[in-house]
């Protein structure tokens, strides 16, 4: 066993085994290429630090792992784990991520916890089950039926959430009777479902201090300087509520940022007609499904549920204290 920091001559060996362990539907991931390797597992940037290992013995890869460390933030978290099947049971995950946590600890003294959780600006796709190969962006955390669960328990990572991913197809989406009553509700409450157009809508700033959620913020800020379709309910011209930006990806994914309402304007149903109206909006921009996680315990779980999305994969956000 010889643990030793990935290089770039490492990559074509490590990127095999992580592909094989795909094809032989050990790991849920889509395929990488070279480059995506690269950037996954190698180069850091400006906004934080990359660290992987490997298991190198008779220039024969066993396993590697990968993490990032963001030292503004005094964070760190895991990004794979990878062994071959070939010498599993060999402690080689052990002594793997014993090297990781060893580089934070000794040099990032204060980062005191590294956790596996969908903050980690390094993100993996994978396919969803059961599906032409679509796919969903980003992992959010460990995989409840990956092998790796138990491991990380074993090695006293602690789980803290959990996370549900929900998929459904919208070819054929259309309003439901539910739907079309709240929306004709909120029309008598002069509360409209539309598209935002910066001439006559007004309340971003005020909305997203009431949401507290910089990341929505920066995406509709940035969807805004692009002129991106961005749904919001509004009354009177005040923005109360939003959803987007919409976008169909390459593999006609129907992407959005997120979904809000203003505090002041709860309880009215605006949440669940406003993801109604993402879904039948991305299905006319011509997406075929769309993909989302949520907390285990998170409420809006009930919305997509009504709407026939279905959750076809778990996961445990995990986290050690050092």
């Amino acid at each position: 066993m010889a643990i030793k920091e990935m290089q770039l001559s490492d990559v074509g060996k490590s990127l095999y085994l992580f592909n094989k362990l795909i094809l032989d539907q050990e790991l849920l991931y889509k395929s990488l290429t070279k480059d995506e390797f690269i950037l996954k597992f190698i180069n850091s940037n400006e906004d934080f630090q990359i660290k992987s290992f490997v298991d190198l013995e008779n220039d024969i890869i066993k396993g590697f792992i990968g993490g990032v460390i963001i030292q503004d933030k005094q964070k760190a978290y895991l990004s794979n784990i990878v062994v071959d099947s070939s010498f599993r049971r060999k402690k080689i995950a052990t002594h793997l991520l014993k090297a990781f946590e060893d580089y934070v600890k000794n040099n990032y003294p204060l980062v005191e916890t590294i956790d596996i959780i969908f903050f980690n600006p390094v993100q993996f796709e994978w396919i969803i089950p059961n599906t032409n190969w679509h796919d969903h962006p980003n992992a959010p955390g460990l995989d409840l039926q990956s092998n790796g669960y138990l491991f990380f328990k074993s090695m006293g990572y602690k789980e803290f959430a959990k996370q549900n991913s929900y998929y459904k197809n919208i070819e054929n989406y259309s309003y439901n009777e539910d739907i079309q009553l709240a929306l004709s509700h909120l029309n008598q409450n002069n509360i409209t479902i539309t598209f935002y157009d910066k001439n006559i809508h007004y309340g971003f700033d005020d909305l997203f201090v009431s949401l507290n959620n910089p990341y929505w913020k920066n995406e509709i800020n940035k969807a805004i300087n692009n002129n991106s379709p961005i749904l919001i309910a509004e009354k009177k011209g005040l923005i109360i509520g939003f959803t987007g930006p919409l976008r169909v990806q390459k593999s006609l994914r129907g992407y959005f940022a997120g979904i809000g309402v203003h505090s002041d304007y709860r309880g009215l149903g605006i949440g669940k007609v406003l993801f109604s109206s993402l879904c039948l909006e991305l299905k006319n921009l011509g997406a075929h499904y769309m993909t989302l996680f949520t907390g285990e315990n998170n409420s809006a779980r009930r919305i997509y549920e009504k709407e026939g999305f279905e959750i076809v994969r778990s996961w445990s956000n995990m986290r050690k204290e050092f």
